[in-house]
């Protein structure tokens, strides 16, 4: 039987991109410290100013508002903390909702052992967040709200361009920080647009390396650092810069092409042809969602047992976020979205960077389709 290779777990990781591996081999030549003062060093911060000015064109903000990181996790950790201890003597409420990934949940979980009066807001079952519950928890104290702006479990659009009005009305002290991390590439992320004090991006969720990321901070935004002993990143960051994955990172932003009408119509494809071969339910509203990201219940079916079939047959899936891979309790997305025990049991989520050509969607959808049958015989 012929080897396949269909991978579908984009929203995990990603596999870089030609650009970003040339640049990362062209960091690894110019290997001087970018705090040098001499040559080798100066062309090192020249590959890292480079990176900054188009992820930054991206984003369309100033260069000097952007942070590189090490990743989603730091950057949502340091908008977090930062913004939380930065504005204490603002007010005591902070505020996310429960379909956070779980470097911004475990993050305000730390917040309410500190003694923060933390609010978490609901999801409908269509994985959007209650707007007006979000609302009703704004007061004057109110120093901080998180929201993602796209699932990385079911690829829900996030309302974060409609917060900050609601925010500046009832909570005018308040920063708004938004997870960017599934949509920076892939939808347009834009801060100022949505009057969003906190952007977090990652790196290898477009192509670039595992370990890089950024965050975008408003200017004169107050927020605290977590890190000190350096000059670098205006001190705000400090330590010596990983050149290789930032080099990366901004050739890899260079270089992704993503159409997300063509996304959407593929995975709406994808789920009318699982619909027609298989017992499922598709969880998120497909009018809401970013293409990015589909998940899939198979209701009876224990969800690990079909990713390891599919695995064998070169299909490769996920159950959920991969940062969360290791935890036997239900999602926490799914169970917020009022999904059935026998749903999340049976969920998997299929993430894409662009659509399968024709002869590997069919081979995906018969596979998929014919496994869970398989399965759902002996279960």
């Amino acid at each position: 039987m012929e080897n396949r290779f269909i991978y579908l777990d984009n929203a995990a990781t990603t596999k870089p991109c030609k650009e970003a591996v040339s640049a990362f081999l062209k960091a690894a030549e110019t290997f001087g410290n970018p705090s040098s003062l001499y040559r080798l060093g100066i062309d090192a911060e020249k590959l890292i100013n480079a990176a900054g000015n188009v992820i930054t064109s991206k984003l369309g903000v100033e260069r000097r508002s952007v942070y590189f990181t090490s990743g989603g996790t730091e950057s949502n950790n340091t908008a977090i903390f930062g913004a939380a201890h930065g504005h204490r003597k603002l007010g005591n409420r902070v505020i996310t909702s429960r379909i956070e990934h779980p470097s911004v949940l475990e993050s305000f979980k730390q917040l309410e052992k500190d003694g923060f009066d933390v609010k978490y807001v609901c999801a409908g079952e269509d994985g959007i967040i209650d707007i007006d519950e979000l609302n009703g928890y704004l007061t004057e104290d109110t120093t901080l709200v998180s929201i993602m702006h796209v699932n990385n479990e079911t690829g829900a659009v996030q309302p974060v361009d409609r917060l900050k009005a609601l925010m500046s009305k009832k909570s005018p002290k308040a920063l708004l920080h938004c997870d960017c991390v599934q949509s920076f590439g892939k939808l347009p992320v834009e801060p100022k647009k949505w009057g969003a004090d906190m952007i977090s991006i990652s790196a290898h969720k477009i192509h670039g390396f595992k370990g890089t990321g950024a965050l975008y901070i408003r200017e004169g935004a107050n927020i605290k650092p977590l890190l000190y002993g350096g000059e670098q990143q205006r001190e705000f960051r400090p330590g010596t810069e990983n050149v290789g994955g930032i080099a990366a990172f901004g050739a890899a932003a260079g270089a992704y092409r993503y159409n997300d009408e063509e996304m959407r119509g593929f995975r709406s494809r994808l789920a009318e042809r699982l619909a027609e071969k298989a017992d499922i339910v598709i969880n998120g509203s497909a009018e809401h969602n970013s293409g990015s990201v589909m998940n899939i219940s198979f209701p009876g079916i224990k969800a690990e047992i079909l990713l390891h079939a599919l695995e064998a047959k070169g299909i490769y899936v996920s159950t959920g976020s991969a940062c969360s891979s290791h935890d036997p309790s239900p999602s926490h997305v799914l169970s917020a979205m009022g999904k059935t025990k026998r749903e999340i049991e049976g969920a998997i989520r299929l993430s894409f960077s662009g659509p399968l050509d024709p002869e590997d969607e069919e081979y995906a959808v018969s596979t998929i389709a014919s496994e869970a049958a398989k399965i759902r015989k002996y279960m």
